[in-house]
């Protein structure tokens, strides 16, 4: 009697210690969430008196200015700050910092801290002014944040929307439209940030149309350029979900 008593005993402190540690694990999660919003909204905030500082100026210079292209620039906050990603109807509206390799800001903001959502970041092999190949990375967080509304390409109707994909720099704007998604493993190559010749670009810009998800007609030429976004993805392990877009 004794004996099964125990038993039952240490499998109701075993019981009560998952429930703890899960309830800490769902609580501190919750938290890193509330704290990032926290930061990105007063990022947003940052962002929004910048250019209404600049489009104030304009409108007292000259009225006809005031039409120019929107600059941010939030280098004062970090020097690695490249641009503003916006893409219309989803919530991805982030700054994109430039790191001295491809881990730094996995789990850091944009102040240097940690952060479990990170922050988006340009491909540190990138030339931001130069590269074919435009490359922005972003957790796929599961409160639909960062770039897990990239997900929304994945659907034929969300796709051939046509939302346009704006970067937004301290030297202008720059506006994309979407020409591929893919869902692939990890290894795909396609995180390639300049070509050697016409050709090999034209091959990596004709696989990509080909492995796409769904066909389009705006496939770019040589001549353009491209960005690629991705993140991590959940159908298999390793999965990665990259949407290719092309300069307007």
């Amino acid at each position: 009697m004794k004996n099964k008593l125990g038993i039952k005993n240490f499998i109701t402190i075993c019981l009560v210690l998952v429930i703890c540690v899960c309830g800490y694990r769902i609580y501190d999660k919750f938290h890193e969430y509330k704290k990032a919003d926290a930061i990105y909204d007063d990022l947003r905030k940052e962002k929004d008196t910048s250019l209404n500082k600049k489009n104030n100026k304009l409108d007292l210079n000259n009225k006809e200015n005031s039409k120019n292209e929107n600059t941010i620039d939030l280098s004062s906050i970090n020097k690695d700050f490249v641009c503003w990603i916006n893409i219309e109807n989803t919530d991805i509206d982030y700054p994109v910092v430039q790191g001295k390799d491809n881990s730094y800001y996995l789990r850091r903001d944009i102040y240097g801290n940690y952060l479990l959502s990170g922050t988006i970041f340009l491909d540190y092999r990138n030339d931001y002014n130069n590269s074919n190949n435009l490359i922005i990375y972003g957790h796929n967080m599961k409160n639909s944040t960062m770039f897990n509304q990239l997900e929304k390409f994945k659907e034929e109707s969300f796709f051939n929307s046509n939302p346009t994909i704006t970067l937004t720099s301290k030297d202008g704007e720059r506006y994309y439209e979407v020409f591929a998604v893919l869902l692939v493993k990890k290894d795909y190559d396609y995180r390639v940030p300049n070509f050697n010749n016409n050709d090999e670009y034209n091959n990596f810009l004709n696989k990509i149309v080909d492995d796409s998800m769904f066909k389009t007609k705006n496939k770019p030429a040589i001549s353009d350029k491209i960005l690629t976004l991705t993140t991590c993805s959940y159908e298999f392990n390793d999965a990665r979900t990259v949407v290719f877009c092309k300069e307007k």
